[in-house]
């Protein structure tokens, strides 16, 4: 619980510090060394605190352990990414999500998580890997309308002015897409070959419905390849096309978990 709770407040520390750098325009980013010691704490303070999800049999991975697993890898990512390529930007929104997830877990943890043998292990590490390089980019598609709106009306500010182009944002979102997809496509292929009887085990929903992520981004990758599409349709895809995952996996957690329980 201590380990949760010093997740927490390195994680809305850095946030706190990257929002006042960003939305204030005569701040230098001088904390920029203290936000990544901030950040690598709370990443492996949170990390530590993973050992309670591991059993005899498995891994526990419930409704809260699985926001909690998902959400430290998506501040991996993007604390890796902060060394290369210019994303810190989505620290304001990232990072407060982060320490969110951590809350849920401990104002409502895992009773009766369903705990998952080592032998799914390939299937939910790229599922989650998925989910977590797909929600980053969600945040980046917010991140590039916020920019987009600001730009069209003319309405430049501190934090508009610190944020790389648009042509920058919008290659970055796009990889990161091009990424996730083949993570998920593999995690489907996965689940196809480790997973006895998707009716004995209450994965119809989750799978319909990931299926159905799956081919919307499908088309907008090759969408994207073949035709260059851009701009608000795209992102909004991108959005509906999380939300269907979001959906399929936490939504099928939530109903099997805390509902019928």
């Amino acid at each position: 619980m201590l380990l949760s709770y010093l997740a927490i407040s390195a994680y809305l520390s850095a946030a706190l510090l990257l929002a006042r750098y960003f939305t204030q325009d005569d701040v230098g980013h001088k904390h920029k060394q203290s936000i990544s010691l901030l950040v690598g704490f709370a990443i492996i303070t949170q990390a530590l605190s993973f050992s309670n999800f591991y059993h005899n049999e498995g891994i526990a991975l419930g409704l809260a352990n699985s926001a909690s697993v998902i959400a430290w890898l998506i501040a991996v990512l993007l604390f890796l990414s902060s060394f290369s390529k210019p994303v810190h930007a989505l620290g304001i929104l990232v990072y407060p999500l982060v320490a969110i997830a951590l809350i849920f877990g401990i104002i409502l943890p895992d009773t009766n998580a369903k705990v998952i043998p080592l032998s799914l292990a390939s299937h939910v590490f790229l599922s989650i890997s998925a989910y977590a390089l797909l929600a980053l980019c969600v945040c980046q598609s917010i991140l590039l309308t916020i920019a987009q709106r600001h730009l069209h009306t003319h309405k430049n500010n501190g934090f508009i002015n610190k944020l790389p182009p648009l042509q920058t944002m919008e290659h970055l979102l796009f990889q990161s897409l091009r990424v996730g997809f083949y993570l998920l496509t593999l995690s489907l292929i996965t689940g196809v070959i480790f997973i006895d009887d998707f009716f004995a085990q209450h994965l119809v929903h989750k799978t319909a419905l990931s299926l159905v992520a799956w081919i919307i981004f499908v088309v907008l990758v090759f969408g994207r390849k073949l035709f260059g599409w851009r701009g608000k349709q795209a992102i909004s895809t991108i959005q509906i096309g999380f939300g269907l995952l979001l959906l399929a996996y936490f939504g099928s957690k939530f109903v099997l978990e805390r509902l019928l329980s």
